[in-house]
């Protein structure tokens, strides 16, 4: 593997994981605790610890409160109420309060969490000098002491998350909020007791109703009964921590929508909790091993503390491992105000998601800037240039770009982290890049070509840079557009829709989203920018996020371009469909028929949504003599959009970028797609008629033409299609026709056959030999399968159809 190249380990097999788990079994985790709060730098920790009292003496009746909201919910529902069984259930959800194990193991805690941290104050831990980070603080407090339950909504970058949040709350006066732990995570029983004093149980696999109906009311109680509970939002399966360092549009959790049921007010908290380094950063990003936890504990310094500290060596030589980290509170709401503007909006969207996106556009906002993102986001940057690079200018450039958004987005300065307000840029980017080096994302003296240092892993800068991004904090776009497909296709689409939203203030609020099924292709994309193949030398715009989740992609989306390959087609359009949550208008691309059931790629798409009851979606064809390459490279170009009235002119517009332009023509997408597809077939067979010298003349081209015409007018027609596209003045007929019988690659295909023909060769046999051909040895001779399918729908529809039959008979042998 070459040192630029992703980090990619073998985890850990099943047996040494079992291993790991038996061996911390037999570690007493409470009573290691324990010692670290009776030490002596744990000492001032108990201290306070000791003062603060008990969080949640109320255990048994909370418990009692879930028991009753769930059996009254189930029967509301008309279901079964077996009280034994929901209790049973809410006793596996419940948290295990200790008050005194509280104080020590929150006393350890601290210790620890201050040693592996740099805090800027011992006193203030996770905070800055001053403070700032805490301004909401005592509107906050007055909420508390007037008994109102609180949710925080925090970012979810690392398994610390929970405890970082913890400590700074109780160290303020505020208690202990209590979190959602996973089943797995409570596999270990020593380390399950201490997890369970701040934590709920969630089973997040094979949950049936009467356990989710368990959870929902346990969230609710909370509520209810005036306590405080934190929940992370995040876009990914199973509740996972974010993977590429962007936090997208939130799943409907089970947990918040409890939270927010409860009839008493409730106070909405957003948290952040921004990092200089992520604990398991590679972990996540490039699917490196846990050991990455311990990056930067080098055999030097472990020596070098083991020999001038003795017996607290361990302690010292993780001192400030993980960096700079802070936490900092947002604007708090009341639920009350909070259902008021969501009753008042016209958006479709849940309450839950209401409030879910109100707390991620304010952690987006107070979310601190780090050297090492800005640093990360200049060195990528300038990985992208030809020349020189100077990274201290480069950093200047970025933090003023991350100034920029925040005054149009917010109206203020970011938050930079007082490390960037005291240095210099170029102190910055020693810091930075000392911080990335650690991490194994850059190698420690190795430099490219253009003297940046070398990327030991791409996917660990895109990382932090994608930490330091405030342009993918977009879930309240009021335009969601996701492209499918990131091959040439899917990138050319991008490189138009993207730069048209860019370029026009009218998009100003939207998203672009490329999805791709393939995780490796999607990351490799992410992180490159640039496809492989004959794009390689062209990127991404920047305003385009690529994933492979598809709910991120696809569960606030309001247009899809699907430009899946014909035979990808159906299942690309149920996994869109099933993941959409709104009114969805689709663009279908695909050219040619779907070969398994020989329909159009609208009428497969349409057929799907009728079947998952999606009476809200309208598919539309984009269609045309448009290649990738005129996309990619500017080139003039006009295709052809058709589709529903109510949304063409606006969808046409979109895909409209000079010298690009696309033509709307009103509800006939069959038509069109069948239009531009028959005249490929017939151009094809003209050039083939003209090589193998059957045609000769202007009078039998003309009359050559004037009966393909005639074929395709009917075949569409029958297809479902109307007159009007196949006329002469038609773009969707006419255009490609005439393009394809010139210049396309239904040009080239019909002239190597007709070549065939001519020497008296099989060219049937010649045919399928260039069907079988990669598209990139070839002239991409998907027509072989397109004709075929004409030809079938022609026969299942009773049209005879000579041109049509004769090719066929001449290319597929029969």
């Amino acid at each position: 593997m070459s040192a630029s190249s992703p980090v990619h380990r073998r985890r850990p097999g099943r047996g040494l994981r079992r291993g790991l788990a038996q061996a911390v079994e037999r570690i007493d985790v409470v009573g290691l605790l324990e010692r670290i709060a009776q030490s002596e730098p744990g000492r001032p920790w108990r201290e306070r610890f000791a003062a603060l009292p008990p969080a949640w003496d109320q255990g048994d009746e909370l418990a009692e409160l879930a028991v009753e909201l769930t059996c009254r919910q189930l029967a509301a529902e008309g279901q079964k109420v077996d009280r034994a069984q929901i209790v049973a259930r809410v006793e596996g959800i419940r948290h295990r309060y200790d008050h005194a194990l509280y104080q020590s193991a929150g006393a350890a805690v601290a210790t620890l969490l201050s040693v592996l941290f740099q805090p800027a104050d011992p006193e203030l831990i996770f905070v800055s000098p001053d403070r700032r980070e805490l301004a909401p603080l005592e509107e906050l407090r007055a909420h508390r002491k007037e008994g109102r339950a609180v949710v925080y909504l925090v970012n979810h970058s690392s398994h610390l998350d929970e405890f970082l949040v913890a400590v700074v709350l109780a160290l303020e006066g505020l208690g202990l909020p209590l979190f959602a732990a996973g089943a797995n995570m409570m596999a270990i029983a020593s380390i399950a007791r201490v997890l369970m004093l701040g934590s709920y149980v969630v089973q997040r696999r094979r949950a049936n109703r009467t356990v989710l109906a368990a959870l929902y009311n346990y969230c609710r109680a909370i509520s209810e009964s005036g306590g405080q509970q934190g929940i992370f939002l995040e876009a990914w399966h199973g509740g996972a921590r974010t993977r590429d360092g962007s936090l997208r549009y939130p799943r409907r959790l089970v947990t918040l929508r409890g939270a927010l049921a409860a009839e008493a007010e409730v106070v909405v908290q957003p948290v952040a909790v921004s990092y200089a380094i992520v604990p398991e950063d590679l972990a996540l990003a490039a699917r490196a091993s846990g050991l990455c936890w311990l990056r930067g504990l080098g055999p030097g310094r472990v020596l070098g503390a083991m020999l001038r500290h003795p017996r607290t060596w361990l302690a010292q030589a993780a001192r400030g491992l993980y960096g700079r980290t802070f936490v900092s509170l947002g604007r708090p709401r009341l639920l009350s105000e909070l259902r008021e503007e969501h009753a008042r909006a016209n958006h479709g969207r849940h309450l839950d998601e209401h409030v879910a996106l109100y707390a991620i556009d304010e952690i987006a906002r107070i979310k601190k800037v780090m050297a090492s993102q800005v640093v990360a986001r200049a060195l990528v940057r300038g990985r992208r240039s030809q020349g020189k690079v100077d990274l201290a200018a480069a950093v200047e450039e970025e933090l003023e770009r991350v100034a920029a958004y925040h005054r149009e987005q917010w109206g203020q300065e970011p938050d930079l982290e007082d490390f960037l307000r005291q240095h210099s840029p170029a102190e910055v980017v020693a810091d930075g890049l000392a911080t990335l080096r650690r991490r194994k994302v850059l190698a420690r003296w190795r430099r490219d070509g253009r003297g940046l240092p070398l990327v030991r892993s791409r996917a660990g800068l895109s990382f932090y840079a994608n930490h330091g991004d405030r342009r993918i904090y977009s879930p309240t776009a009021d335009q969601n557009l996701v492209v499918v497909g990131a091959g040439d296709w899917g990138f050319a689409l991008t490189c138009l829709v993207g730069h048209r939203i860019l370029d026009d203030k009218a998009y100003a609020n939207a998203s672009l989203t490329l999805y791709d099924w393939r995780p490796e292709a999607a990351q490799e994309l992410a992180i490159e920018r640039r496809p492989p193949g004959r794009f390689a030398d062209h990127r991404l715009p920047k305003n385009a996020f690529v994933t492979s989740d598809p709910v991120a992609a696809f569960k606030k989306a309001s247009e899809v371009v699907l430009a899946a390959s014909p035979s990808e087609l159906a299942g690309k359009a149920r996994v869109l469909l099933g993941h959409s949550e709104q009114p969805l208008k689709v663009v279908v691309v695909t050219a040619g028929f779907e070969p398994d059931s020989h329909r159009l790629p609208c009428q497969v798409v349409s057929d799907i949504a009728a079947e998952l009851g999606r009476r809200d979606v309208e598919v539309y064809a984009l269609a045309g003599p448009v290649t990738e390459e005129d996309l990619v490279e500017e080139r003039p170009a006009r295709g052809v959009l058709s589709g529903p009235s109510s949304g063409l002119a606006s969808l046409a517009a979109l895909f409209t970028l000079p010298p690009v332009e696309v033509v709307a023509w009103p509800e006939d997408a069959v038509g069109v797609q069948a239009a531009a597809v028959l005249a490929r077939i017939y151009a094809m067979w003209g050039n083939f008629l003209m090589r193998a010298r059957r045609l000769s003349g202007a009078a039998d081209l003309g009359h050559y033409l004037t009966r393909a015409a005639e074929e395709a007018r009917r075949l569409g027609l029958a297809l479902g299609g109307k007159a009007e596209t196949f006329a002469a003045h038609s773009p969707a007929w006419t255009a490609v026709l005439t393009a394809e019988g010139l210049y396309g690659p239904g040009r080239d295909l019909g002239r190597r056959l007709g070549a065939v023909a001519r020497r008296g060769g099989d060219v049937a046999a010649a045919a399928a030999k260039l069907w079988r051909q990669p598209v990139e040895e070839g002239c991409r001779p998907w027509l072989y399968r397109d004709l075929h399918s004409a030809w079938r729908r022609a026969r299942e529809l009773g049209l005879e159809l000579p041109i049509l039959e004769e090719a066929h008979r001449t290319i597929h042998g029969g």
